[in-house]
């Protein structure tokens, strides 16, 4: 049984089972690569150039976590709009999946997914939002991971087909966190894992 973790901080994580957030460019593990936008700084033009100098490297097998953060982020939003859009289309270009932060503000995602109509998965991580909200993304064709915090009627009703899991920042194993959402939505972790490791997939690295 392969408990795949799609989004991690802890450097501790099973590096041939866990992604890697990072914001710099690391060797020897799985990573994700992106600006967070609780981090967008003045430099981030030059930080965003130096990150696409290394997203083509084979150990980066996703782009992010970026997206638009309505309550935290001290940037303006066209700026977390422009700075997302820019990931979007470097994920297009590697030909990867993306990993997005999304806090009040769905439909800029929405709409800039519209936009640019990716061919490369859009994954919005740590989703807590209503059955509702879950309906509409997976439509538009998102995958949603869910962390130690999440809507228990969203998890059962995500489609097993775009359905993740991750540690992000908890304290818990991905091993619990995976036994609460299988609890969640009425299976069991051996049928759970079997189709998260399904859906990795789209990383091209499983």
């Amino acid at each position: 049984m392969i408990l795949l973790d799609i989004h991690t901080h802890n450097t501790l994580a099973d590096p041939e089972r866990a992604i890697l957030n990072c914001t710099q460019y690391e060797t020897g593990r799985k990573i994700s690569l992106g600006i967070h936008p609780w981090h967008i700084s003045n430099d981030w033009k030059e930080e965003f150039r130096l990150l696409e100098q290394t997203a083509s490297n084979t150990n980066v097998i996703a782009i992010g976590e970026c997206g638009m953060d309505r309550l935290k982020s001290s940037a303006e939003a066209e700026l977390q709009r422009e700075l997302f859009r820019a990931h979007a289309l470097l994920a297009e270009r590697e030909h990867k999946p993306l990993i997005i932060h999304c806090v009040k503000a769905f439909d800029d995602i929405l709409a800039i997914r519209k936009e640019i109509i990716p061919g490369q998965a859009w994954i919005i991580h740590g989703f807590r939002g209503k059955p509702q909200l879950a309906e509409q993304l997976t439509k538009a064709g998102m995958f949603l991971s869910l962390g130690e915090h999440f809507n228990a009627e969203s998890a059962k009703t995500i489609p097993a087909g775009r359905l993740f899991i991750e540690s992000d920042e908890s304290t818990l194993t991905i091993g619990e966190i995976y036994s609460r959402i299988a609890s969640a939505r009425g299976t069991c972790i051996d049928e759970l894992a079997a189709q998260t490791y399904s859906n990795s997939m789209i990383f091209k690295q499983y």
